[in-house]
């Protein structure tokens, strides 16, 4: 494939799914966006602009996965029937009940497959116990919303209902022993990705969002288990589920884990689940980032914006702190739906994600998925020539890029150089008797004493004169060796004489 590039069906395939007519005005967009195509016309013209780039890149393997790539993205977040092909998976058998032993795991083992967990059923745990009652079979189709932070993949212990208790509190208990989940207890062990986590929903039926009950509290074994329950305010959708693994016993074999919740003043009923999940840190996370906005793409859309006759087009800053943590970006993302250049640091946002998903762009409040992430190579490109000190840069409305004041700093620098290689002299003139002295000393410092002269009789003068054609006056020159002291002291103001006095008559 690598080496004899895309066939005919793959081109055409491709074709199709760019034809099809479910597929949105702003799918399109957002692949052209993606592969640096203008984004302006109708549903046809940019279904022609992406044919268009189908057809010219079909001999470079390696584009042509590109654009594929940035398809099928999209199709998948928009248009759930448009995915790539796939191979049929196999419907696993279950054995009629009569064939197997009584087995309360059982039926856990078909809602897993309902899952999509890949692992198949697993097999039946005989048991000396009376069995348990199996599920409802409303339960088969019930699912959580998928996040990118942690992966289904069974299920641990049963499905439990907190009826609804709209004056008093109720405490729901789910139990679990080691012996009963085997493969659970190896994974938790073995592996410190796997996590048992605790879900709760309002609903029984299709895709559900985590919600707990407003007052709830959770124990795992007699222990408090602090969790926020709540989520954000008026934010449906924006809670996690509860990791409970370092709270449970695993040895002995026979422990009974005891997972209290406890509830109240609820108008409707809640389902309570343990879950083994396969959890992903952000860092993973940050490197399964793989859209990408093209350079190119930025600077065609900055100079769209300016070619506007209605818009006075000036240049702008570009910051490069991230608004979240206020710190300079690594790897700058933003969704492929959002139309500014700002972007954000791609491990802040999904650190904030995964304490409160909402998924929305912290700069436009529009939405900002995990699948719609991409790495804008024209910041990305600005941050490799800059060094770290720098925190923003000017945009011009063609989409060149500068650092502010950068080239005041290099004309002041060059200034300040002119100015020192001009020497400013000062002329000090000493009056001490008929004839004068004038000393010239250059202004680098504070003058010696002996240059300035300090005249016998105490009185001195010293104007300063600036040379012809200096560039700024000569500093006054003040003479720091003169005391006070040396100084006499001030003669006493003579009384005026009228010629005669007053008690001329007594003598």
């Amino acid at each position: 494939m690598a080496g004899t590039g895309p066939t005919k069906e793959e081109i055409q395939r491709l074709i199709r799914a760019v034809q099809i007519p479910s597929l949105q005005k702003a799918a399109l967009q957002s692949i052209c966006s993606v592969n640096g195509l203008a984004k302006t016309g109708n549903k046809s013209d940019l279904q022609k602009r992406i044919i268009n780039l189908i057809n010219t890149c079909a001999g470079d393997v390696q584009r042509f996965h590109e654009v594929r790539e940035s398809l099928y993205s999209q199709s998948r977040l928009l248009v759930p029937q448009l995915t790539s092909p796939m191979p049929p998976q196999k419907t696993p058998f279950f054995p009629t009940p009569s064939a197997l032993p009584a087995s309360p795991h059982y039926p856990l083992s078909a809602y897993n497959t309902a899952l999509g967990n890949g692992l198949g059923p697993s097999p039946p745990q005989p048991r000396s116990q009376a069995p348990a009652s199996r599920p409802p079979n409303q339960f088969s189709t019930f699912q959580y919303k998928p996040s990118p932070f942690y992966d289904v993949l069974s299920r641990i212990g049963d499905i439990k209902t907190c009826e609804v208790m709209s004056q008093h509190r109720n405490t729901t208990t789910i139990t679990m022993k080691p012996q009963d989940h085997p493969y659970a207890v190896q994974q938790l062990t073995a592996n410190p990705t796997m996590r048992a986590m605790l879900f709760c929903s309002a609903g029984n039926t299709g895709i559900q969002d985590i919600t707990f009950p407003h007052q709830s509290e959770l124990k795992v074994n007699g222990g408090d288990i602090k969790a926020n329950l709540r989520g954000l305010k008026n934010k449906p959708g924006s809670t996690r589920p509860v990791d409970i693994t370092d709270s449970l016993r695993l040895k002995p074999a026979s422990y009974i884990n005891n997972i209290e919740f406890t509830y109240a003043l609820t108008n409707k009923k809640f389902y309570l689940v343990v879950f083994l999940c396969r959890a992903k840190p952000v860092e993973h996370l940050v490197g399964k980032i793989t859209l990408k906005i093209r350079k190119e793409s930025v600077v065609t859309e900055i100079a769209k914006k300016a070619s506007d006759p209605d818009v006075v087009a000036t240049a702008q800053n570009l910051s490069l702190k991230c608004p979240l943590s206020y710190m300079r970006l690594k790897l700058p993302c933003r969704a492929l739906s959002c139309s500014h250049i700002q972007c954000f640091d791609a491990t802040s946002y999904l650190q904030l994600q995964e304490q409160g998903p909402q998924w929305i762009c912290p700069i436009c409040n529009n939405s900002a998925p995990f699948d719609q992430l991409a790495v804008d190579e024209y910041v990305r490109e600005i941050l490799v020539k800059t060094p770290e000190t720098v925190e923003q840069v000017t945009i011009e409305p063609d989409g060149k890029w500068s650092v502010p004041g950068a080239k005041n700093e290099t004309a002041s620098a060059a200034n300040e150089a002119s100015l020192l290689d001009d020497d400013d002299l000062t002329v000090s003139e000493i009056f001490g008797g008929p004839n004068r002295t004038s000393t010239a000393t250059p202004n680098r410092g504070a003058a010696p004493a002996s240059a300035l002269g300090t005249p016998t009789n105490g009185v001195s003068s010293t104007p300063s004169i600036s040379r012809s054609g200096s560039k700024r006056p000569a500093p006054e020159v003040i003479d720091l060796t003169l005391s006070d002291d040396d100084e006499p002291p001030a003669r006493p103001v003579k009384r005026p004489n009228y010629g005669h006095s007053v008690f001329g008559d007594r003598y």
